[in-house]
C-alpha cells in the first residue's frame, strides 16, 4: 500500500469504528433498558426504535448513494457523524420511550450519509490494490467497534453508572470523529474526477488518450449485474445480521436466565468471531476474484450453524453461543463481500456510491424487519420458532444468490 493508501485506510477505519459504537449501543443495552422504563411495552418500543432506525437508514442509503456521487464526501460524512453524535446524546438524556424512538430514527438518517460517501472517497483516492486491502481493514474496524460496545462500553457503563453513559460516550466519539474527518480528508470536486481517476488508460473511439466521459444509465447497469435479485439476497443477510446481533442478549436472558451484564458480554463473541471471518473473507475473495462464489461459501456456514442451533437451543447455553457465533461469522462474511466488494465493480460507470447505497439500504430493510418483527414473533411463538424462521431466511438468501451466478459472471467478464 502507498502512503496515501495507508492514510485513507486508517482514517476510514477510524470513522467506521466510531460510527458502529453509536449504532449498536442501543441493541446491546436493550435488555438493561427494558428494566429502567416502567411501561409494560418497553421491549416492544425499543424494538420499534431499532426498526425505525433501520427504515430511515435503509431509505437514506438510497438517497445518500445518489448524493454521494455528486456532493464532496468530506462534507457529507462530517454532517452525518455530527448528527449521529447528537442523536446518541439525546437518547442518553431521555426519559421517554417515544423520544428515544424519534432520536434513533434520525440516528439512522444521519448514519446513512456515511457509508456511500466513504466508499466513494476510498475508491477515488486509493490505488486498486490499496482499496482491496484497505476496505478489509475498514470492515475489521466496524467489527471491533461492535466488540467494544458489547464487551466494554455498555457493560462498564451499566456497572459504574447506567446504560445512559454508553450513549454519552458514543455521542462524544462520533462528534470527535467528524471533526477529525473534515480536517484530514480532501474534497473531491466532481463525479467526473472520480471517473477519470478510475479509468486510467481509457481511450476515446478515435484512438486518442483523452479520457472518455461516457454516461451510463442506471437501470440497464443494475439489471446487467443482477442487482435486483442480489437486493433480495442482501435483505435476507441484513435480517439475520441485525437479528442475531440485536436479540442475542435477550435470547440468552430469556432462555437461560442470564442476567443483563452476563448476556451482553456473552454477545461479544459474535463480533470477535466475525472479525476473524471478515479477514478470512477478504483473503478468500482475493484468491477467488468472484463475489458470488465467495458469498455462497459463507451462506453455507450460516446454514449449517443455524441448522445446528435448531437442535441446541434450550439445551446448552455454551453451545448456543458458539453456534450463534458461527452463524454470525458466516453472515459477516456475506456482508463484507456483497456490501464492500460489489460496489467497487461499478467504478467504470461512476456509480460506486449509488450501488453502495442501494445494497446497504437492502441490509437495513432486513434489519427493519428483524427489529420489530423478531420482538413480536419471539413473544408470540418463542425463541425455538424464531431460530427456525432464521434458518428459512438463510435458505431463501442462498437460493436467490445461486440465481445471480450466471449474470454476474457475464457482467464481470465485460467490466474487468
Amino acid at each position: 500500500m502507498t502512503r496515501v493508501d495507508r492514510r485513507i485506510t486508517v482514517l476510514s477505519a477510524a470513522i467506521y469504528f466510531a460510527e458502529y459504537i453509536g449504532r449498536y449501543n442501543l441493541a446491546a443495552a436493550m435488555s438493561e433498558m427494558t428494566g429502567t422504563f416502567t411501561a409494560g411495552n418497553a421491549k416492544t418500543m425499543l424494538g420499534l426504535a431499532l426498526t425505525l432506525m433501520a427504515i430511515s437508514y435503509g431509505v437514506g442509503q438510497i438517497v445518500m448513494g445518489f448524493v454521494g456521487d455528486r456532493v464532496p464526501p468530506r462534507f457529507v460524512v462530517f454532517a452525518g457523524l455530527l448528527g449521529a453524535g447528537a442523536c446518541n446524546l439525546a437518547v442518553g438524556f431521555s426519559t421517554n420511550l417515544v423520544v428515544i424512538c424519534v432520536a434513533w430514527f434520525f440516528n439512522g438518517v444521519c448514519k446513512s450519509m456515511i457509508w456511500p460517501s466513504l466508499i466513494r472517497q476510498m475508491t477515488c483516492d486509493m490505488s486498486e490494490a490499496g482499496f482491496h486491502r484497505g476496505i478489509l481493514w475498514v470492515s475489521v474496524a466496524s467489527n471491533l467497534g461492535i466488540v467494544l460496545v458489547y464487551l466494554a462500553v455498555v457493560p462498564v457503563s451499566i456497572l459504574i453508572f447506567s446504560w445512559r453513559l454508553a450513549f454519552w460516550f458514543a455521542g462524544a466519539v462520533e462528534a470527535a470523529a467528524g471533526v477529525a474527518w473534515v480536517l484530514s480528508v480532501r474534497t473531491i470536486p466532481s463525479a467526473g474526477l472520480l471517473k477519470r481517476a478510475l479509468r486510467d488508460g481509457a481511450k476515446d473511439p478515435d484512438g486518442t488518450d483523452e479520457k472518455s466521459e461516457k454516461r451510463f444509465k442506471l437501470f440497464p447497469v443494475l439489471f446487467a449485474a443482477s442487482i435486483p435479485l442480489l437486493y433480495l439476497v442482501v435483505i435476507c443477510h441484513g435480517l439475520l445480521r441485525d437479528g442475531l446481533t440485536s436479540w442475542m442478549p435477550t435470547l440468552l436472558r430469556d432462555t437461560y436466565r442470564l442476567d443483563s451484564v452476563a448476556a451482553i458480554m456473552s454477545s461479544a463473541i459474535l463480533p470477535i468471531f466475525s472479525t476473524v471471518c471478515v479477514i478470512f473473507s477478504g483473503m478468500l475473495f482475493l484468491k477467488l476474484k468472484n463475489e458470488m462464489t465467495s458469498s455462497a461459501i459463507f451462506w453455507a456456514i450460516t446454514l449449517a450453524s443455524l441448522g445446528g442451533l435448531s437442535f441446541a437451543i434450550g439445551r446448552s447455553a455454551i453451545l448456543t453461543i458458539i453456534l450463534l457465533a458461527f452463524a454470525m461469522s458466516g453472515i459477516q462474511g456475506v456482508n463484507h463481500i456483497l456490501t464492500t466488494r460489489v460496489p467497487h465493480r461499478f467504478a467504470y460507470a461512476g456509480m460506486v456510491s449509488t450501488i453502495a447505497g442501494l445494497l446497504n439500504s437492502a441490509t437495513y430493510i432486513g434489519a427493519a424487519i428483524s427489529g420489530y418483527g423478531i420482538a413480536l414473533f419471539s413473544d408470540a411463538h418463542g425463541w425455538y420458532a424464531t431460530v427456525l424462521a432464521w434458518l428459512a431466511v438463510a435458505v431463501l438468501g442462498t437460493v436467490a444468490l445461486v440465481f445471480c451466478f450466471a449474470k454476474w459472471k457475464k457482467f464481470t467478464s465485460e467490466h474487468k
